[in-house]
């Protein structure tokens, strides 16, 4: 982030539980990745260790805590964790909202548990609300959970004021009707007018598809997109990362006044 200009970073990024292309798992590759782009905030799906089971003694939580302590260095990291994968990284102080299922209460369920995580970050003096989920892989699941996701308990709801972020991996398309859902829930041109959607995140060996994306408020401007393919990012995760620069627009620079 620059200093008081209003612009951060944005990383989101599906580490298929840190195991590559290779089929080798390692943590280190996917810190290196963090690393090498210095992201303000890195929101994560399918990170093992990010499941809390009180009957383990905490044991569960070791690999999130070691990725939080290697990505660190000498900028403190807040962790959060979500017990399907879902965690969030963050240069800013931040704090957990709400960590849930992302399904309608007593209706239809997913074979594979998908979930959201919603945490509060102060950016420049701003409440920034970053939602974070891993929608499934079927038409039916995405349909009810993308009706969960933009329903009162989760980006309907009156505490997720703008600025808002919404991130994670959503298994669709910039085309498909849930893709279009979504950035109407937020209002979000960004996403269809400045991405264009020309880059793609899956497979990261040979990418074809996006399905990561990062949705956002009115009041935030998109500056800049990055998915970097690299040699370190083809191997470490089946996706690619997705790095946005945002501008908080209640900051931006005031133009010169003419004389």
């Amino acid at each position: 982030m620059s200093e008081n200009d209003g612009t951060f970073t944005v990383m989101t990024y599906n580490v298929h539980r840190l195991t590559g292309n290779d089929g080798r798992t390692s943590a280190a590759r996917i810190a290196e990745v963090i690393e090498s782009y210095q992201p303000d905030i890195v929101a994560l799906q399918e990170l093992p260790g990010a499941r809390f089971r009180p009957e383990t003694g905490g044991a569960c939580q070791d690999l999130a805590h070691e990725l939080a302590l290697v990505v660190r260095r000498d900028v403190h990291y807040n962790l959060e964790r979500e017990r399907w994968g879902n965690v969030v990284f963050s240069r800013f102080p931040m704090r957990l909202v709400r960590a849930g299922g992302l399904h309608p209460e007593n209706r239809y369920r997913t074979m594979v548990p998908r979930g959201v995580m919603w945490v509060e970050i102060d950016v420049c003096g701003q409440k920034l609300q970053l939602v974070n989920t891993h929608l499934g892989l079927t038409p039916r699941e995405r349909g009810y959970q993308a009706k969960v996701l933009t329903g009162a308990e989760w980006l309907a709801h009156p505490d997720c004021r703008p600025p808002v972020v919404l991130c994670g991996d959503f298994n669709t398309l910039p085309s498909w009707s849930i893709h279009k859902r979504l950035r109407n829930a937020l209002q979000d041109e960004q996403e269809r007018l400045k991405f264009g959607h020309t880059q793609f995140t899956f497979p990261s060996n040979m990418p074809m598809l996006r399905f990561d994306h990062i949705f956002i408020s009115p009041d935030l401007a998109v500056e800049s997109e990055l998915i970097p393919r690299t040699r370190l990012t083809g191997v470490a995760s089946d996706h690619l990362p997705l790095i946005v620069k945002l501008r908080l627009a209640c900051l931006e620079q005031p133009p010169e006044a003419t004389r």
